[in-house]
């Protein structure tokens, strides 16, 4: 069994934030194998920035990416290539998740293994095939 994991923003936002889910978050961080697109890093740090300012933006950007992080393994990120880029494609055009969130499913999809979330959208990525792991063990929703 693998620890391989997709987190999406949702979920790195519920540990920055110390929500539901954070310590499973953490664990993750800690002593998983945890994987990332840059798009769901690009949706994290427009939202830290908005709240937060560029300067809280730009140090969740350089933790997240960071080959050594202090306190927990460095994030796998999976590179946007050109399949990546058509299943994501293919994932939003069938509705319901917003484009960042088409890249997540897409990356859980080519690395197949579970996206980690719990953003009440990725529904209908489990709908379309995509195994989703819930934060708190919930459905969904904050």
């Amino acid at each position: 069994m693998t620890n391989r994991i997709v987190l999406d923003a949702y979920a790195v936002l519920a540990f920055l934030g110390g929500e539901r889910g954070a310590e499973e978050v953490a664990e993750i961080l800690r002593i998983g194998e945890p994987w990332m697109t840059l798009v769901a890093l690009g949706e994290v740090t427009y939202i830290i920035e908005r709240s937060h300012g560029v300067g809280a933006a730009d140090e969740v950007w350089a933790n997240l990416l960071a080959e050594e992080r202090p306190g927990g393994i460095a994030v796998n990120w999976l590179p946007i290539e050109t399949s990546l880029v058509r299943c994501a494609a293919s994932i939003k055009a069938r509705g319901g998740l917003s484009y960042a969130d088409a890249f997540t499913a897409a990356a859980a999809s080519v690395l197949e293994c579970p996206v980690l979330t719990g953003d009440p959208e990725f529904r209908v990525a489990e709908e379309l095939g995509v195994e989703v792991r819930w934060l708190g063990g919930g459905g969904g929703g904050r």
